[in-house]
Formats: structure tokens, sequence, C-alpha cells
């Protein structure tokens, strides 16, 4: 039996059932294009962060809604053996679960075409007082009721919380981060939260909203952040041979919230979510396959090792 965690995440927003196909390379054109693989996955912004955290060795419980279809059952079970506690994940009578296509690439890039469905806009709004004993609140914009209640409570309790700020309308995300403490957007998420600023004025207007912190990732550039007041800081990517990147956002912010649990210094948290990443790049299979803590300590050893 697994041993219980000392940290409770509770991750709120976007549950799919990916379908991934792995290619050799992304055709120039439409055209019928064989696939080497394929398997069906879960996927969404918060299931895989709640799978991944998981696998680092946190409690977590994710809240959401889906269908009462076939993906939904799909869904349930998956997230269920990955230890994920699902009973605040809404199953919405006559609604369809999100449901996505991923094409992955021999060098581990991948593109997705996602149909929400609509059990996400069909919810009953987030009652808050299931959050209570959580360490560290995690959400995304793909549920704004939802998320927007979570960090709400969160600031209210003094709960720290974390924005995965991804690709979303500009009001959504100008809206989620003025309530979150650590909002940490995609590099398509800061500008769509920021049209038309650089990067180092979209992280400003973050923490200018209310943000604690402002981070934006950058793939295999790393990850850039800021304090009130402070520099923009960076950190490089660790340098890996990418086998697939689908997840891989997921991985870093749920290792980031574990770090933001264990109340790391930002650098130490950075350094620690981007090497979570890492090992999940060098993995197919998606979240369920990313590491464990011990392993993303062990890669972490080794830098620190080959750098004396």
């Amino acid at each position: 039996m697994r041993k219980p965690s000392p940290w409770t995440l509770c991750t709120v927003g976007h549950a799919a059932l990916d379908h991934c196909f792995s290619i050799a390379d992304f055709p120039p054109a439409p055209t019928k294009t064989p696939a080497q693989h394929y398997q069906a996955i879960s996927g969404g912004m918060a299931a895989n962060a709640s799978i991944a955290a998981g696998r680092l060795g946190a409690t977590v419980r994710l809240h959401g809604a889906i269908g009462d279809d076939d993906a939904g059952d799909f869904l349930v079970r998956r997230l269920g053996e990955a230890g994920v506690d699902c009973r605040q994940l809404q199953r919405v009578a006559g609604a369809a679960s999100s449901v996505s296509a991923v094409v992955i690439d021999a060098r581990g890039e991948r593109q997705i075409f996602n149909h929400r469905g609509d059990a996400l806009t069909r919810a009953t709004g987030l009652d808050t007082t299931v959050l209570a004993g959580c360490d560290v609140l995690m959400a995304d914009p793909r549920w704004m009721p939802g998320a927007l209640a979570a960090l709400r409570w969160a600031r209210q309790a003094g709960v720290p919380s974390l924005l995965d700020g991804d690709l979303s309308p500009t009001e959504d995300l100008q809206a989620l981060a003025a309530l979150a403490d650590w909002a940490v957007f995609s590099e398509s998420g800061l500008a769509a939260f920021a049209p038309q600023a650089t990067l180092a004025d979209g992280l400003g207007a973050a923490l200018a909203s209310g943000a604690q912190l402002a981070a934006v990732t950058l793939g295999a550039h790393g990850v850039r952040w800021q304090r009130p007041g402070g520099p923009v800081k960076s950190l490089p990517a660790f340098p890996v041979q990418a086998v697939d990147t689908n997840g891989a956002g997921d991985v870093f912010h749920a290792a980031l919230a574990m770090a933001v649990a264990r109340s790391l210094p930002d650098e130490d948290a950075m350094r620690f979510a981007c090497a979570a990443a890492a090992l999940k790049c060098q993995r197919p299979g998606g979240v369920a396959h990313g590491p464990d803590c011990a392993e993303v300590e062990q890669m972490l050893a080794a830098q620190a090792a080959a750098l004396t």
C-alpha cells in the first residue's frame, strides 16, 4: 500500500481522453499518414497534472467535470488507477467529455486537436468547502467558474495557488492571474495574456495584476520568472533527447506545485520542475510514465556532481 503523502494537492480544471498517434514526420500537406503506434490515455491539463503530482508523491484531489459517456468512464478508471481522488469530478448527465487527437512525430513534437465537449460548461458550481485540507491549489483556465472560485478560496484561506496559464481568451487569463500566487504560463499562454507585449512586459503585467511570482515556460529554452521588484531570472532546460513532449508542461506544473508545497526556494523549485519535465520528454506514453520524486532528485544530483 502506498504511504500517505505529507502534501495534498487540489487540482481544478480540464480532463480529456487523448487518442495518441505516433508518426514518423508531420506531412507538409493534407494526406493519409500511417501511424506506427496508437494509445488511448488520460489527458487534459488538470488531469495530467494530477497524475504527475501523484507520481511525484502527492495525495491529489481532482475537481472538474466530464460526461457520463464512454470517454468519461475511461477517464475515471485511468485516473483512479493512478491514485487520483475523483470524488469531486462531476459526471454530467447527457454531456460529452472532452476528447483529443494527439499526433506525435519521431522527434517528440506533438500537435493536438481537441473537442472540449460540453461537460465543463454544464457543470454545477464548485463547492469550495471540499478544498479544505489542501497544501497547494492548482487551476487551469478550462473551467472558469471553478477556477475563479478555487483561486478566491485559496487566497482567502492563505493556501498557495498556482495557475497553469495555457492558451485561452485574454480576459480569462487576466482574471485568473490576478488571483493566483504563482502565474505560470506557456509561451503561447503569456502571449494571450498580454498581447503584443514582450516576454518581460508580460511577466510584469502578471505581477502588477496581483501574482506573487510570474513565470513562462519556453520548452527546450527553459523557464523565466520574476518576483515583484526583482529582475527576470532564467534557467535553461536540461539537455535531453526528446521522445515524447506530450504532457511535459503538465509535469512541469505538477512538479512546481510539489516544490511550492515543500517551500523550496524559487530557483530550486524551477530546477526541480525542469528536471521532471526533462525526464518526461524522454519517455513515451503520457504522464502515466512520468518520473517519481526519487528519479528527479537523482537527475538533480547528477547535474550538481557534473558541475563540481
